[in-house]
């Protein structure tokens, strides 16, 4: 673990209510800097030496991928121009990480990669056979890595369809699962299970009519063989059994891990099916570090009158504290930049990466250290009701 406050490129920030320290990131290469979305493990590298990043400058639509060196003793930070668009409704908004030193991120129907020092490599690229000169809108949400690293989950968008396909990331081989006729996305692989995924169905709007048509299964579980299509908690009908589903996610060990925005977190094990109340909170987005400690950002959707709020809770003591008390609304929360806090612990658990706004709205990277961040909580965290 580095000390950051050592660190050129970071400023201690304290909150005031809590008195949970983070520390920023405050070098710029970019007017909007904001972290990875919360699957890709606060966009550290497995070896923590490393943050990747997206820049975006108002109003330009897409960003850019950046990285910074976490050590102290060499900092440095890079802003990679080439790697294109980045943008949430138009191409892939995150990255996923191999074994440290380069990210994942799609142009078009093209899947590359880049290291740190900015080499580009094309990965994996769909032909315009399988296209057939229809409108190309993304190659995948989220290029996330089976658990031997060979195979990358793909939901792709063309024309007005979603075809979940699966990237062979050694030989460049693209084997095309199912086509769906309405949007699914967030296609995420297993980190146990090298041949199970899940896949959330979304809200959408007809590109004529403007109609929206709504979930009713949010998470659905599948295999690379294409002979597995089952939705994960049958019983729940999206609204319309005072739970909405939100962002789901794989924990560690393989259960999935489910923020229900009306109330609860829950944990799912597919195989035993039974489904865990574990953290009363309504969260939007969540991550976990062992299914013990679970991190949460609570009302982005209200930012336009409200304040919102990242929270710590450690399960063990049944205790939760405020990271951020009261974010303000970002300078460009009507923009298409997706700019939600979506804090995720490291792939180490060494630290809680989020957006944060704490400048006057100014788009920055939080890392707030676990080990302070646990024993805060102990300290001064409110007791919650089981």
């Amino acid at each position: 673990m580095y000390d950051l406050s050592k660190h050129p490129y970071f400023e201690e920030y304290k909150d005031s209510k809590s008195g949970v320290v983070s520390y920023i990131l405050k070098e710029r290469v970019g007017q909007i800097q904001q972290n990875l979305y919360f699957t890709e493990m606060g966009g550290i590298t497995k070896d923590e030496k490393y943050m990747w990043f997206i820049c975006r400058d108002w109003p330009n639509k897409n960003g850019n991928i950046a990285v910074v060196s976490l050590d102290p003793e060499n900092p440095f930070i890079r802003r990679f121009y080439g790697t294109g668009k980045c943008n949430f409704d138009g191409a892939v908004s995150n990255m996923h990480m191999i074994e440290g030193n380069y990210a994942f991120f799609a142009v078009g129907p093209v899947l590359y990669k880049v290291d740190i020092e900015g080499n580009v490599s094309k990965v994996i690229e769909v032909g315009n056979d399988f296209i057939k000169n229809r409108r190309f809108d993304r190659l995948s949400t989220t290029n996330t890595v089976n658990s031997t690293g060979e195979l990358v989950a793909l939901d792709m968008r063309v024309g007005d369809k979603t075809y979940v396909s699966i990237g062979n990331l050694k030989t460049g081989e693209i084997k095309h699962l199912h086509k769906f006729v309405r949007e699914y996305n967030h296609a995420m692989f297993s980190p146990v299970h090298p041949d199970l995924f899940i896949l959330d169905e979304d809200w959408e709007r007809d590109p004529v009519s403007g109609e929206r048509f709504d979930v009713d299964k949010r998470i659905w579980l599948m295999d690379i063989h294409g002979t597995k299509l089952e939705p994960i908690d049958p019983e729940n009908w999206f609204r319309h059994n005072d739970s909405i589903y939100c962002h789901d996610f794989w924990s560690q060990d393989g259960w999935i891990c489910i923020p229900d925005i009306i109330e609860n977190v829950y944990e799912y094990n597919i195989e035993t099916k039974q489904k865990n109340m574990v953290w009363k909170r309504s969260v939007c987005h969540a991550h976990t570090l062992e299914r013990k400690y679970w991190v949460g950002d609570d009302s982005p959707y209200n930012w336009g009158y409200e304040p919102c709020k990242v929270w710590f809770f450690d399960r063990e003591s049944g205790k939760e504290i405020e990271i951020y008390s009261a974010l303000p609304k970002p300078k460009h929360v009507e923009s298409p930049y997706h700019l939600d806090p979506h804090p995720s612990f490291s792939p180490k658990g060494t630290y809680v990466v989020s957006l944060t706004t704490v400048h006057d709205g100014r788009e920055d990277i939080s890392i707030t250290p676990t080990d302070a961040l646990i024993k805060r909580c102990r300290e001064v965290g409110s007791k919650l009701d089981k």
